[in-house]
């Protein structure tokens, strides 16, 4: 059975080290905020013009998640924060990151049944 337990992904912002976390949580607050399927983050994030505002938004999302995986207690970054360590030197590497965390998020697929029947 695969892992339904998405690991945070390690990314330092700022100077700091943070969880980028895809979890269910995290991804009906993107599709609703974006009132996208999520299937089309990789579009979104290859939209120039509104590029640094949707990183900004979803890195605030996913730090958040990964900030209450970890339940250490630790403060939630905000949009300002965020947008703050976006440039454009990191643009391209936090991008990757998200696209990373996502992949990393989603269940692999199975050759057995899910039902736990094979032919």
């Amino acid at each position: 059975m695969s892992d339904l337990q998405p690991k945070p992904h390690k990314v330092k912002i700022g100077g700091e080290e943070f969880g980028l976390l895809f979890s269910l949580n995290a991804i009906d607050e993107i599709q609703d905020h974006f009132d996208i399927s999520i299937s089309n983050l990789t579009d979104m994030l290859k939209d120039q013009r509104a590029i640094f505002k949707n990183l900004r938004y979803i890195l605030t999302v996913l730090i958040n998640e990964g900030i209450d995986d970890e339940e250490t207690g630790r403060a939630h970054v905000d949009e300002k924060w965020v947008g703050r360590k976006i440039t454009a030197n990191n643009l391209q590497s936090l991008t990757k990151d998200i696209l990373i965390a996502f992949s990393e998020g989603s269940p692999e697929g199975e050759e057995d049944d899910p039902n736990g029947q094979s032919e």
